[in-house]
């Protein structure tokens, strides 16, 4: 297809519902012509054509109904609805923020958008109003990647609003990282070998950042470290980005006060290395439902090197990232610590609902997406309810939402609910992060 062409599929004036369409369908088409972009984000390839992303199908009062049963079991008040989550990357985070788009997305739920076609809401830069789309209606829920800043956030946010975060092994997600981000090649390693960079790293990690390699990393702006310290930096530990700001690397007194800043601040502290687990506490902590949290893996990227992939968390290397990016490793283990201190504070049976759910996610994967019921709306799978919750059902048409990379969705209702006019889709690489 050629470039004239696919100009003028995305200016075409559209309805609203076929915006939605029409939006992933031009999103397509400019990762295959900006295919350096494909490391931003990786878009699920659902064939919208074939099932209507809308709530036509979708029963809200069977939601409620649901969630009520729910609250009645395990004595919650009210489900949560209001909530911040802070995006670290390789963090299994994009497979979370999908779960947290289609939870608002089916209540209709008001989401804090980056501008334009902007995929980031300012990171790693810190946020600021022009990063935000603005709303004439109470921000519910702020989902995409941003840097956090609680005092900033709580005036966007309704007061009760709950702060969410994952972490991840920094060893595990550093290798992660580097693989994803095709770091070793970028920064000109010899024989992209990881183990050169890891004896190197401090090196590479200048060749990756220096200028003249910003098209290749598409994303990441100079001088900006992927491997250091950035699980730190996307809770907002002032670490010296974007140069000429505070920097309180090697000041040990001042991590720990920003560590102390951080338990006060988030509500719930997730662990990507026990991903189901996380979500049982998650659902139990906001009176969610099995429903809420069923996944679908977004952005898991292959290993081009399982050299790599299978290099243990102990020996030379890992001892030289450690160095490297102490704090990182500092705050993991702080809040790998708390994240178990709370599952064992939720009894003995939050063991039995992570089975249940075990089993439920295994059946909801086996007949959305090896039955392929995505494809027939209509289709339904049944749970009976148990001790923890009541039963319910799964659609074909949930399958969907649950595949789907929902952001350009919530962009078409953005404009439809706000009363303007949809962007210029012409493609524009931003000041800050990544744009489609």
């Amino acid at each position: 297809m050629n470039l004239s062409l696919k100009t003028f599929l995305c200016g075409i004036s559209l309805t609203f519902l076929t915006v939605y369409i029409v939006l992933a369908f031009c999103i397509t088409l400019h990762v295959h012509f900006q295919s350096s972009a494909k490391r931003s984000q990786e878009i699920m390839s659902v064939n919208m054509n074939m099932v209507d992303i809308s709530l036509h199908g979708l029963d809200i009062n069977s939601y409620e109904n649901l969630h009520q049963a729910k609250r009645n079991k395990n004595n919650c008040q009210k489900e949560v609805r209001n909530f911040v989550f802070i995006k670290c990357m390789k963090c299994a985070t994009e497979t979370l923020a999908s779960v947290f788009r289609r939870f608002g997305y089916i209540r209709d739920l008001n989401f804090i958008l980056p501008v334009k076609r902007n995929l980031y809401l300012g990171w790693p830069f810190p946020l600021q109003m022009t990063d935000i789309r603005q709303s004439k209606y109470q921000f519910n829920i702020l989902a995409e990647h941003s840097i956090f800043n609680h005092s900033f956030m709580k005036t966007l946010m309704p007061n009760d609003t709950t702060f969410i975060t994952i972490l991840r092994n920094p060893w595990q997600q550093v290798k992660s990282t580097i693989n994803y981000f095709d770091i070793s090649e970028i920064a000109n390693v010899p024989n992209q070998s990881f183990k050169t960079y890891f004896e190197h790293m401090e090196y590479y990690d200048s060749v990756y950042g220096n200028p003249k390699n910003n098209l290749k990393r598409w994303c990441i702006p100079d001088g900006f470290s992927m491997t250091r310290n950035i699980l730190a930096h996307c809770v907002g530990m002032p670490l010296g980005f974007p140069t000429g700001t505070e920097n309180i690397l090697g000041n040990e007194s001042e991590v720990n006060k920003y560590i102390e800043h951080l338990k006060s601040s988030f509500d719930l502290v997730l662990i990507a290395d026990y991903f189901e687990e996380s979500l049982v506490l998650l659902k139990r902590k906001m009176c969610w439902s099995f429903k809420d949290i069923v996944y679908h893996y977004s952005n898991k990227g292959d290993y081009k090197n399982e050299d790599l992939k299978d290099l243990p968390p102990r020996g030379k290397y890992f001892d030289i990232h450690r160095n490297w990016s102490s704090i990182d490793y500092k705050l993991f283990n702080e809040f790998n610590e708390t994240f178990w201190t709370e599952i064992s504070d939720e009894g003995p049976d939050f063991y039995e609902e992570l089975n249940l759910f075990r089993t439920v996610q295994t059946k909801v994967k086996e007949f959305c997406f090896k039955q392929q019921m995505w494809k027939i709306p209509k289709s339904v799978l049944s749970f009976s309810g148990s001790r923890f919750e009541a039963g319910f059902i799964v659609t074909g048409e949930e399958c969907v939402l649950m595949s789907t990379y929902l952001l350009p969705v919530l962009w078409a209702r953005h404009y439809e609910k706000e009363g303007v006019a949809p962007d210029n889709i012409t493609y524009e690489k931003p000041v800050k992060g990544c744009s489609m």
